[in-house]
């Protein structure tokens, strides 16, 4: 647990030791906690006023107060903000970080368990507790520290040594060990220069040890904030992955968000996240959409799903007047992992682009013959490491298409067995995996929007400016509407329609593959085509 300190000094103890601010404190505050509270961390908001956390040793509630500095003749004073009910395990120690969006906790329990919460947004300025993640850490950890600075959280395991984590909720949890002979409670963990790390016991005993680098800054892009997110997908794990768009022309506001669930189905949600419908056809991996396809004098709404049971080609249709999603064929094909797909429409029929982990790629003409789905390979091709991700530009007759660690290509549609060119590599702001890739148009411009998963953003290419890179946004959480950013992601969608009120100038939907505040399975985040509209006219 956090240890007792003398009453006198207390604050300035903790701010010197574990708060990280950037100030000293110019006069000791009395103690704000009674002799029975062991468990306490206390974080700066400005000169004034500081946040005060504590356990309550009797409830274990999480007690959050407001703790003023006074003036030369006034002590502190204390406020109780908020406390929460009592949990299900006694919590052993807690740690306040501080980032963009507020002020928060670390809380680690008895069971091994970790939850993470903010506690003050300085935004609105309310205290409010919104749960952001929890995830196991598996022993007890007895004493935490964040350096802030680093976007750092340090975690001392009795008989194990040091754990480090990144505070960043969207960032992926891996967890560092330093192992250190911690034979007795630790009292200070201190990050004494970028990488040093100093731990002391409650004995005096010192252990150093190298820091783990952080991975990469992440307020170092643009950040385009999010607008909404869908329902969680059924399935536990990485099971979300790829979006398409469905625009209802009659009323832009009933278009369809129609996304895989690759260990359950195909979900259908409308424009607000919510799942209309749920088909459980197979462990689909990839989707896309086209409308008013003609077969002959038959004209028709589609959707096409790469399907990993069976390696097929699963064909759905969109109806109009219903909006409801039907599951019309399943057509087989030689691949021996289906992996990504997408579509292109020429003037009559529909072909499917579907690739293999092999790097395999097989283009489709699909056919109805009285009612019945067919399709006929026209061509075979091959990058030479992993794809996934593909768009096709059915005016331009080009098919843009990513290699998940090498960069992105492109090829003609116009004839078959014409030859790819790579136009797109990787660079120290775009990294592998290179996942969902789709195009966003407008002034008459065709605007590349691909997921860069290694580093949770999302590039941005000038199409008809050479393949121009124009910069690397993220995607950031709107804590007022208590939605997370976006991470990890496989695939996306954008619409460059008008979808009504809320999406004017189109939409971007991506896949979430870390989905948190509070965690649960995957989702899929919306973010307003203003937004990228904006981004790109300030870098083109």
């Amino acid at each position: 647990m956090l240890p007792r300190f003398p009453l006198s000094g207390l604050l300035a103890l903790s701010l010197s030791l574990h708060c990280y601010v950037g100030y000293a404190s110019t006069q000791p505050l009395p103690a704000p906690f009674s002799d029975d509270i062991e468990t306490y961390a206390i974080h700066s908001i400005d000169k004034q006023r500081h946040v005060a956390a504590h356990i309550d040793p009797l409830t274990q509630a999480l007690v959050v107060s407001t703790l003023d500095a006074g003036h030369e003749h006034n002590g502190a004073r204390m406020s109780e903000k908020y406390r929460t009910s009592s949990p299900q395990a006694d919590v052993e120690t807690l740690c306040l970080f501080e980032d963009e969006q507020g002020v928060g906790a670390f809380l680690f329990d008895v069971r091994g368990m970790a939850k993470q919460h903010y506690l003050y947004r300085k935004a609105t300025k309310q205290w409010e507790l919104l749960p952001i993640r929890e995830f196991a850490v598996g022993g007890e950890i007895e004493y935490c520290t964040v350096d802030n600075a680093s976007g750092r959280v340090f975690m001392a395991e009795e008989g194990m040594g040091v754990w480090q984590i990144s505070l960043a909720p969207e960032s992926e949890l891996v967890r560092h060990l330093a192992p250190l002979a911690l034979n007795e409670d630790t009292v200070d963990i201190t990050l004494t220069s970028k990488d040093s790390v100093k731990v002391t016991d409650e004995k005096g005993k010192v252990f150093t040890f190298d820091a783990e680098p952080v991975a990469y800054v992440r307020d170092d892009l643009s950040l385009l904030v999010v607008d909404g997110q869908t329902d969680p997908v059924q399935r536990f794990g990485d099971a979300a992955d790829d979006p398409a768009i469905w625009v209802n022309n009659d009323d832009p506001e009933q278009s369809l968000i129609i996304g895989t669930d690759k260990k359950a189905g195909l979900d259908v949600y409308n424009l607000s996240g919510e799942r209309l419908q749920h088909l459980p056809i197979g462990k689909v991996n990839n989707v896309d959409v086209r409308q008013s396809v003609r077969f002959g004098t038959q004209s028709v709404d589609l959707a096409v799903a790469s399907n990993r049971t069976g390696n097929k080609l699963s064909v759905f249709n969109i109806d109009v007047k219903t909006r409801q999603v039907s599951h019309l064929a399943d057509l087989p094909t030689p691949l021996n992992d289906v992996y990504g797909l997408c579509l292109y429409q020429p003037k009559e029929g529909l072909e499917v682009l579907v690739n293999d982990s092999d790097g395999t790629y097989l283009r489709y003409a699909l056919s109805v013959d009285n009612g019945e789905f067919g399709a006929s390979l026209m061509e075979q091709f091959s990058v030479p490491s992993q794809p996934e991700g593909c768009v096709a530009d059915d005016q331009h007759q080009q098919l843009f298409y990513g290699e998940e660690a090498s960069g992105i290509w492109l090829r003609s549609l116009a004839d078959i067995n014409l030859s790819s060119e790579k136009v797109a590599d990787l660079n120290d702001k775009v990294h592998a995996d290179i996942e969902g890739m789709e195009i966003y148009t407008f002034d008459g411009q065709r605007y590349l929007v691909a997921s860069s998963q290694g580093n949770d953003s999302y590039a941005v290419y000038a199409v008809d400016d050479d393949m121009r890179w124009l910069g690397s946004f993220r995607i950031a959480p709107d804590i007022e509407k208590g939605i997370d950013g976006a991470s990890e992601t496989d695939g996306l969608a954008i619409s460059s329609a008008n979808l009504g009120a809320g999406y004017p100038e189109g939409l971007l939907v991506v896949q979430d593959g870390r989905n948190v505040m509070p965690s649960d399975k995957q989702n899929f985040k919306l973010v307003s085509g203003v937004k990228l509209r904006n981004f790109i006219r300030q870098y083109r």
